[in-house]
């Protein structure tokens, strides 16, 4: 039965009928779900894209947010316009290290993940839930521990590995990820944070797209609408 289910036709069959599933749910909202993603118990805001061999589990991706080829996300919330680069693997399971004779969830969970348990209950959370902010940018290959918080604006640099939270708009590298620099001086981060900008309109975002190439036009029209 098992290689029934691992049959290149039957994986085809379930990527096809879960396209049409979320397709269905979120008609009208420009979805794209891209050749053999996984997806399970995902909501989209809108303009989405999961791209190739992606798997998310108990995800809600934000408005205009997109997950690249083979990235894996877990029980996270994800804000909008926030990029997520191929590869990555956002809110991996927990093992405790601490306390516990054995790390190995035969002990502590009800999962069975090798296929038995001795655990007569959870006894430990094993995927907390993952926050990204709106306008985040992860590199591809980062790896985000489960239960932080990325602030707004944050960046993640190729290849790090996050395990605590991470400030708004703050550049972050490193295993484990350090910080790199600040991405905007605190008059600009204040700005573009009191801004709101990924509540915008689209038609309001398409009109002003220059501004957000350049942090000085930006400032102007903020100044200019008086907010």
């Amino acid at each position: 039965m098992g290689e029934l289910l691992k049959n290149p036709l039957t994986l085809w069959l379930r990527w096809l009928f879960t396209c049409l599933a979320y397709q269905i749910r979120f008609g009208g909202k420009s979805i794209r779900i891209e050749y053999m993603a996984e997806l399970s118990n995902v909501t989209f805001e809108g303009t989405n894209k999961v791209y190739k061999f992606a798997r998310l589990r108990d995800v809600r991706l934000g408005f205009f947010s997109y997950v690249s080829r083979g990235t894996q996300v877990y029980n996270a919330e994800v804000g909008k316009f926030t990029c997520i680069g191929p590869e990555t693997i956002i809110g991996p399971g927990e093992h405790p290290v601490r306390g516990y004779i054995s790390s190995h969830p035969a002990f502590y969970s009800t999962m069975a993940q090798a296929g038995t348990t001795f655990s007569d209950q959870d006894y430990v959370v094993e995927i907390p839930k993952t926050v990204i902010g709106h306008n985040v940018w992860i590199g591809a290959r980062a790896i985000i521990r489960a239960g932080v918080t990325i602030g707004d604006g944050g960046v993640i640099a190729a290849g790090s590995v996050v395990v605590k939270d991470v400030a708004p708009y703050t550049v972050v590298g490193g295993v484990p990820a350090i910080l790199i620099r600040e991405r905007f001086d605190d008059d600009v981060k204040k700005l573009v944070q009191r801004s709101e900008w990924w509540n915008w309109p689209t038609d309001k975002l398409s009109k002003n797209a220059a501004a957000f190439r350049d942090e000085r036009k930006f400032m102007e029209l903020m100044n200019r609408s008086g907010d």
